[in-house]
Order: structure tokens, then sequence, then C-alpha cells
């Protein structure tokens, strides 16, 4: 592996697991690096150095057991210290390590090193003898003391670092003396360390298998949790093994990553309704969009007929000024008519000229009456083109569809009037065309027809007054036409701008439809 893959193994969960596994081993590396090997060493000599003082401590009590048996007499002085040397030449120990003998002088009186036996310190050469010196003042003391120098080992060439307890026995002369090489307990001690490490070493192998175990039991199933994740698989969960705190994460990822499928269901469905209710809207819109712009067209329409009823109505009232004004003229007429029946009955003799302008007012009343009829034929058919337009209007027409109504009966009530003022015309001409033979009856019937002129002139004043009527309605409903129209306008740039906002929520809709859609895309990403 190389240094990146170790370094990316290290940042990741099971790196982390095994680094932070390690660590307290690691720790205990360190300490017995920089403290218990220290202390070892430190221990190691300490207990050397106690086993020397204890060893120099027996060769006293054997020296002490010989004074005894001298003092009791059993033994000479002699025997005695021949019988000890014997005695400690006997104590060994950590193999090749013994004690010596050394006596006032200073002298050597045992030592395993035959060829020093006997001999005085200062005839041996100046290093040995300087460290025999040097012992026998360190022997001063009641308590002996310990001194690190370099002594040759047997059977081995060169100076080794050697540690000797060395004490005196004041009552021989003798100081006794042991030591041990240094090296021997470094050796010990480097033995017991490598023990150690190779126990720690063993206890790291061991807490590695067991955390690269555990972290596998948690980092493979989030393997395959990560990979179901980035494969946007929803159905995936983690095997739950134990029921530690890792078996309750586990468990509660399954639980949060079931409820996160639940979500993403809800989202699908939820998109797939909005998608389809879009798909709706967008289609009730664009239907709606063709309603109004129907409606807008028709509302145009209304408004063009609008204008065509008023132009209509401005053509009405028109005609019922004409009539009102023809009406006039014949009321004039009839008055003068009542004049000449007046004169005519004062004045038999100009009854012939009287039949004459009887016949010639009646000729004009007879056109009268037909322009009057005319007159109400065209306010009928007006009043129902504007019943007709009204009834287009619908709601708003109400109004004008009940004066249009009313028009039109005054209208058949002119006709009606005229009809009668035609028979009347007609009795007038039967009469005057039966000859002047008849002037003497016409002369008595002159007060009875003018009775009966002055009743149509009192009718045509009526009709007069009804056009007049007719004029203020027809300008009303002009006014109200103008109204209407002005409003139809209103309506149809409202519907238009409807249509607009239709146009504009359709628009909105499909988007609503594509956004749906995208998160339909999105959810089917997922494996459920």
């Amino acid at each position: 592996m190389s240094l990146r893959g170790i370094r990316k193994w290290s940042q990741g969960l099971s790196g982390r697991i095994v680094l932070h596994s390690l660590l307290p081993v690691g720790l205990f590396l360190m300490l017995l690096f920089a403290v218990f090997l220290p202390r070892l060493e430190r221990s190691a000599m300490a207990t050397k150095k106690a086993g020397l003082r204890n060893l120099v401590e027996l060769a006293m009590g054997i020296l002490e057991n010989q004074e005894v048996e001298v003092r009791a007499g059993r033994r000479t002085r002699q025997y005695a210290e021949s019988r000890a040397k014997e005695l400690i030449a006997n104590l060994h120990f950590d193999g090749k390590n013994y004690l010596w003998i050394q006596a006032e002088g200073p002298r050597i009186v045992h030592h395993p090193m035959a060829n020093l036996v006997g001999k005085a310190t200062d005839s041996l050469e100046p290093r040995m003898a300087k460290l025999f010196r040097d012992m026998d003042q360190l022997a001063v003391s009641a308590e002996g003391g310990f001194m690190e120098y370099e002594w040759p080992r047997p059977g081995e060439s060169g100076l080794i670092p050697k540690i000797s307890y060395v004490k005196r026995y004041g009552d021989w002369g003798w100081i006794l003396g042991a030591g041990v090489y240094t090296d021997d307990v470094k050796r010990d001690v480097t033995a017991t360390f490598f023990w150690m490490l190779g126990a720690t070493l063993l206890l790291a192998g061991a807490v590695l298998i067991l955390s690269l175990r555990f972290a596998g039991k948690i980092t493979r199933p989030l393997g395959r949790l990560v990979e179901g994740l980035q494969n946007s698989d929803l159905s995936r969960e983690l095997a739950i093994e134990t029921e530690d705190e890792v078996g309750a994460a586990a468990r509660a990822f399954n639980t949060y990553n079931a409820d996160l499928r639940g979500t993403v269901l809800e989202v699908k469905q939820l998109a797939e309704r909005v998608a389809s209710g879009s798909t709706e809207l967008a289609a009730s819109s664009e239907q709606m969009a063709v309603s109004v712009e129907e409606i807008a067209r028709v509302g145009e329409a209304m408004r063009t007929s609008g204008e065509q009823v008023v132009q209509a109505m401005k053509g009405l009232i028109r005609n019922l000024g004409e009539v009102s004004a023809q009406t006039q003229q014949v009321g004039e007429r009839s008055s003068l008519a009542v004049t000449e029946t007046e004169k005519g009955s004062r004045s038999g003799e100009a009854a012939t000229e009287g039949m004459g302008n009887i016949q010639k007012v009646t000729g004009d009343i007879f056109q009268a009456v037909q322009v009057i009829q005319e007159i109400a034929n065209q306010t009928n058919l007006l009043s129902l083109n504007a019943a007709i337009e009204a009834a287009k209007a619908g709601e708003q027409g109400k109004g004008f569809s009940v004066v249009a109504e009313e028009v039109r009966k005054l209208a058949e009530r002119c006709a009606e009037a005229a009809r009668d003022i035609e028979q009347l015309i007609e009795q007038a001409q039967g009469t005057v065309s039966q000859g002047t033979d008849r002037v003497a009856e016409t002369l008595r019937n002159l007060e009875s027809i003018r009775g009966q002129i002055g009743a149509i002139a009192a009718n045509i004043q009526e009709v007069d007054k009804l056009g007049q009527h007719e004029a203020q309605t027809g300008a009303s409903v002009e006014a109200l036409m103008d109204r209407t129209v002005g409003q139809l306008g209103q309506n149809a740039a409202a519907t238009h701008q409807l249509a607009t906002k239709v146009r504009e929520v359709t628009a909105t809709s499909e988007e609503l439809s594509n956004v749906a859609e995208g998160l339909g895309e999105v959810v089917r990403g997922f494996r459920l």
C-alpha cells in the first residue's frame, strides 16, 4: 500500500478505530522506553546491590560463627580462619560471581584468581593496587560501601564494568567483598525488556486483529449502505449483529432510512399527483382561455349591435319628431276644418266651395293618416328590433325591452287610431261624392262633422303628446344604450385581460408540470 493509500485509510473510520485501539499500546511502548526501562535497570541494580549486601552479611555470619568457636576454645584462630576461607570459597552466586577477602596491609587473603592470594596489594600493578587501597578505605565505615570499577571476567579478555560491596570484620581485620558485572545486569534488563516488548507486540497484534474485526463489523455494513446511498438505493439496511451502541446506531439508522424511504415514496406520489393536476389545469386553462376569447368576441359583437341600436334609436327619435310636426300640422288643419264648417253653417252659398275644401282637407287628412300609419308601422318594427337586441343584451337589456314593448303598444294604438280616421275619411268622401244634392244634408251634418273634427283634433293632440313622450322615452333609451355600450366595451376589455391572465395560468401550470416531472425524475433515481 502506498503512502497516500495509508493516509487515506488512516483518515477513514476503520483506520481511526484501529489507530485509537493501538494508541494505548503505543503509549505503553513509549512508557516502556522512557520510564519502565530506566526504572527496571535501576531496580535490577538495586536488587543486585541488595543481593551483594546479603551475601557479604552471610559471609560475615560465617566469620562471626568461627569467632564464637575460637572464643569458646573449641578452635584455634588459625583453624577458624582456614575454615572460614574454605566456607567462603564455596559461596558462589550467579554462576561466575564470587567473594574475596583482603586483610590489612592491604594484602589478598582469598580470591578466585590464585596468583593474587597472599600478595600485598602494593606489589600488584598500579591500577589493581589503587583499587584495593580504595576498597580498604571504603570499608572503614561500619556499614561498608559500594564501589564501581572495571575488572577482568574469568575466562574472558578485557576489563568489564563491575560493582562490589565491601565491609570490614573488625575482630579479624578482614575485609569481605562481593561484586557483580554490570553488563550482566544490563543483559538481564535487556532480556526482560525484549520479553516485555515481545509480549506488548503480541498484545498489539491481538488488539490489531480484534480492532480490524470490530472495525469490519462497523465499516462493512456502512460501506454497503454508502454504496447503496451513492446508487440512490434506499432499500438496503444495516445488519444488526450486536446489542451494544453500534447495534443501537445501526437500528436507529435503519429506522431513519425507512422513514426516508417512506418520505421519498410520498414525494413520488405527490409529484405524480401534481403532474397530473397541473396537466389537467393546463388543459382546463386552455379551454377557459378559448371560452373567454369567445366571450370577448361576443362582447365586441354586442357592443357593435348596441351602437347600431343607438343609431336606430336616434333615427326613431327623429321620426318621432317628424310625427310630432305632422300631427301639429294635422291639428292646425283640423282647426281650419272646424272654421270651415262654421263658415259652411253660416253660409250655405259656399257649400260647393266648402265641399271642395272638404274634399281637399279630407285628402290631406288621408295623406296624414297614411303618414301616421307608416310611422306607426316603422315604430312597431323598430320596437320589435329593439326588443330583439334587448333580449340579446341579456340581464342588462331587460329595462330597454320593457320600453320597447311600450313603444310597440303605442305604435299599435296609433295605427288603430289611423285606421279609425281612415274610415271616417272614407265616410266623408262618400258623403261628398253624393253631390250637391246632399249639401243640405251636409249643412245639417256640419255641426256633427265639426264636432268629429274637434275630436279628431283632440286625438291628434293626444298623438302629438304621445309622440313627444315617445321621443323623451327614446332619448332615455338612447342614454341607457350609450351606457350599455360603454359597459360592453369595458366588459370586452376586462374579458381580454382575463384571457391574458388565463394564458398566464396556463403557462404557470405547464411550468408546474415541468417541475413535477423533474421532481419525479429525481425520485425515480432512488431505488425503493
